[in-house]
C-alpha cells in the first residue's frame, strides 16, 4: 500500500504491453496487472497464429469510428512507425498480399517473445492471475483493488483490458465495468469479424467450399466486400464476410439482414459474358454449361435451386435466371457467430470521452483508455492490432511527459 507507481496498466494485451515498455524505457515505475496466467493471448492467436500485426494501407477508411480519431492516431503512429518499432525489437517482418504484415518466422510468438524480452530487460513488474475489481480516485491518485484484496496506488492508470471478443483467450467484460464505474459511457458491444448464420439451411450442402466473391449487405447504406468466402455448416465465413460484419452485426438489432453474393466479381459485364457463353455452349446441359466456372457443388445446388432440367440443353431464359442469381444470390443472415468466434467487438467506451491526441480520459486526468476497450473496430487485415499498438504507444508518450 505504501508504494506508489508512476503508472499501473490493467491488461497485458497489445496496447498494454507496448504502453508498459514505452513507459519503462523512460525510467518510470510500471506495474501491469493481468487477469490471465500469461500475457498477450489474443496476439498469439491473431492471424491464425501468425500475427497480422499491421497493414501498409492503414487509414481511417478501414475503421468504424470517428475518422478524426484515426487520423490523429496515425499521425503519431504510422505504418512505417509500427514496422520500425518491431524491427527495432529484433523482429524480422514480411509483407504479404493486400499490405498485410507478419513476422517472417510465420509465428505470432516472434512478436510476443520480443515484447516479453524487452519488458524483462526494463524490469517491468507484471503480475499475472490478478483481476482488478475496483478503481477509485483519491488526492490526485488512483487506488486499485484486486480480487485477491491487494491494493495499489498510481499517479496514472491505463485501462487496456480489451473487449469481450474471444472470451476463451482472455476476452472480458471487466474493462467495460471498470470504465463505467469511473463514469464513462459504454456503447453496447456486439461481435464483429466473425462468421454469419444463414436462414437458408440448404446452403449447408456447400460446407467447406471456398470461392472468390463480392458480398453486399443490404444495410443503410449498403456495405460491400470482395475476397474469399467459405461456406460452413452454419452459414458463411471468410474475408468477404468478415469485412461486412460490422454493418451486418449492427443491423441485426432490427432483425435478419439480407446479403447478396456475386460469384463473378471479376467480370466487368457479366451479362455479356453469359450471352457469349450461351452462344458458344448453348447446346450443353446445365452442369456442363457451368464446367470451368464454378465449384461443382455450387453448380449442383444452383440447378436444384432454379429448377433447371438436368438433361435438356440450357436456354436463353435459363441463362437470364442464372445470371440474376449468380451475380446477386440472396441469403439471409439471422445471427452473428458467438463471441467465442469473434475476432473483435464493435462498441465499447465512447470515444468522445477521451482526448484524441493522447487517449487520456476527459473525465479523469491521469486515466487512459486504449485498444479494444474503446468503441473502435477495423476491418480484417491487421488494422485492429495496429490501432492497439498505436493507442498504447501514444498514451505512454503523454504519461512520460507528465
Amino acid at each position: 500500500m505504501d508504494e506508489i507507481y508512476d503508472v499501473i496498466i490493467v491488461g497485458a494485451g497489445a496496447s498494454g504491453l507496448i504502453c508498459a515498455l514505452e513507459c519503462a524505457r523512460d525510467g518510470l515505475e510500471v506495474l501491469v496487472l493481468e487477469k490471465d496466467p500469461q500475457p498477450a493471448r489474443k496476439v498469439l492467436v491473431s492471424g491464425n497464429g501468425r500475427c497480422n500485426l499491421t497493414n501498409r494501407n492503414v487509414s481511417p477508411t478501414y475503421y468504424y469510428t470517428d475518422p478524426a480519431l484515426i487520423e490523429k492516431t496515425l499521425a503519431q503512429f504510422s505504418f512505417q512507425k509500427c514496422w520500425d518499432y518491431f524491427t527495432d525489437l529484433g523482429v524480422l517482418l514480411t509483407e504479404e498480399a493486400q499490405g498485410r504484415v507478419f513476422p517472417a518466422s510465420g509465428k505470432s510468438t516472434a512478436i510476443t517473445e520480443a515484447l516479453k524480452t524487452a519488458l524483462k530487460e526494463h524490469e517491468v513488474d507484471i503480475r499475472y492471475a490478478t483481476q482488478v475489481t475496483h478503481i477509485r480516485t483519491a488526492a490526485a491518485q488512483f487506488i486499485i483493488t484486486t480480487q485477491q484484496k491487494d491494493v495499489f496506488r498510481a499517479h496514472h492508470v491505463v485501462l487496456a483490458c480489451g473487449s469481450y471478443a474471444y472470451p476463451q483467450v482472455t476476452g472480458t467484460q471487466a474493462g467495460y465495468q471498470l470504465a463505467q464505474s469511473l463514469g464513462h459511457t459504454l456503447i453496447p458491444p456486439h461481435p464483429v469479424l466473425s462468421g454469419m448464420c444463414l436462414k437458408e439451411r440448404a446452403l449447408t450442402r456447400l460446407s467447406g467450399i471456398k470461392c472468390q466473391v463480392r458480398t453486399t449487405a443490404k444495410t443503410t447504406p449498403p456495405t460491400c466486400a470482395e475476397g474469399e468466402l467459405i461456406f460452413t455448416n452454419y452459414g458463411i465465413n471468410g474475408p468477404a464476410v468478415l469485412n461486412i460484419s460490422h454493418a451486418v452485426s449492427c443491423a441485426l438489432e432490427n432483425g435478419p439482414v439480407p446479403v447478396e453474393i456475386n460469384f463473378f466479381p471479376q467480370l466487368e459485364n457479366p451479362e455479356k459474358f453469359f450471352q457469349q457463353r450461351l452462344a458458344k455452349f448453348g447446346n450443353r446441359k446445365p452442369k456442363d454449361f457451368f464446367t470451368g466456372l464454378l465449384n461443382e457443388g455450387i453448380i449442383n445446388l444452383l440447378i436444384d435451386f432454379k429448377g433447371l432440367k438436368k438433361n435438356a440443353p440450357i436456354n436463353t431464359q435459363d441463362t437470364q435466371r442464372i445470371f440474376a442469381t449468380l451475380t446477386a444470390w440472396p441469403v439471409t443472415v439471422t445471427a452473428m457467430r458467438p463471441w467465442q468466434e469473434a475476432m473483435a467487438a464493435a462498441g465499447g467506451v465512447k470515444v468522445s470521452e477521451i482526448n484524441y491526441n493522447t487517449f487520456e480520459s476527459r473525465l479523469h486526468p491521469g486515466l487512459f483508455v486504449t485498444g479494444e476497450l474503446l468503441d473502435v473496430d477495423g476491418k480484417s487485415g491487421g488494422f485492429n492490432l495496429h490501432f492497439a499498438w498505436a493507442s498504447g504507444y501514444i498514451a505512454a508518450q503523454t504519461i512520460k511527459e507528465n
